[in-house]
């Protein structure tokens, strides 16, 4: 469930109160404030100030209109499938937690947000594909998927004082996709804005995070849950996103990307025996 809330002028204590709720909504409907005070370590007061700050009388009308809003899901019915089956081992344990990141990943998608991405990448004079750590897979496939259509891409390898060699080439015409997955900012991705404050090109932020201070930065966002922070994270629902996006990047102007795609094969098969594949 995506609850549309303006996190602009929220404070640390409400973007921890708003991140939980996002992701924890039918555990948070079970709890009292208390409860959900306790889960967070935070005030009572704190809990209920930031229901009238979403446009809530209380939690008990929270309550009531979400539950109003609720219907069966996908993961509820694995969920009761799993939990019948007295062999469901660690693997299909595994597979049940996979299959909840991506129905939440699913309820936060937008194809309106897709498509909008797809047009500022189309339309930007360059794309630059910033990563770190185990995000740094996610780059290189996009990298791939998009570099045989004949879009501009460079992929932004350094860190620390080394990423301002990148930085120095991007324009106000370019587009700086960041995948940027926790909580906290990197110092590489603060200079990525601040950059994009100064000079004026586009930041995609491709994240796990529904509020955080990426969010409230990036031009736009694309959410792929990988779980909470002390789980394992996988990289299946950010991985799809990608995979989606390289789709709807290739939908526009499908002419000159399907010429692109032509060319790509005709050199295959004219080198194919010099370049097995």
């Amino acid at each position: 469930m995506n609850f549309n809330w303006s996190t602009a002028d929220m404070t640390q204590s409400q973007q921890k109160i708003a991140e939980y709720v996002e992701r924890h909504y039918q555990t948070v409907l079970l709890y009292t404030e208390q409860e959900l005070a306790d889960t967070l370590d935070l005030s009572i007061a704190s809990i209920s100030r930031f229901w009238r700050f979403v446009g809530y009388k209380n939690m008990k009308d929270f309550k009531k209109k979400t539950t109003q809003q609720m219907t069966p899901t996908p993961a509820k019915k694995i969920e009761t499938i799993l939990s019948q089956t007295e062999t469901a081992n660690g693997i299909a344990k595994n597979f049940h937690t996979v299959i909840n990141h991506l129905e939440f990943t699913a309820e936060q998608f937008s194809e309106e947000r897709l498509n909008e991405v797809s047009i500022m990448i189309n339309q930007s004079h360059k794309v630059y594909i910033y990563a770190q750590g185990s995000s740094i897979g996610l780059q290189e496939l996009l990298y791939f998927r998009l570099a045989r259509y004949g879009l501009s891409i460079h992929k932004m390898v350094n860190n620390g004082s080394e990423l301002l060699e990148d930085m120095v080439h991007i324009q106000s015409n370019d587009v700086v996709i960041l995948f940027a997955f926790g909580r906290k900012a990197l110092v590489e991705e603060e200079v990525i804005f601040s950059q994009a404050k100064a000079i004026g090109y586009k930041v995609i932020a491709v994240t796990d995070q529904l509020v955080s201070a990426i969010t409230n930065q990036a031009d736009i966002t694309l959410f792929g849950s990988r779980g909470e922070p002390w789980e394992f994270h996988s990289m299946v629902a950010p991985t799809l996103i990608v995979e989606m996006l390289v789709i709807a990047v290739s939908s526009y102007d499908k002419k000159s990307k399907l010429e692109q795609l032509e060319k790509l094969q005709t050199l295959r098969k004219q080198y194919k025996d010099i370049l097995p594949r």
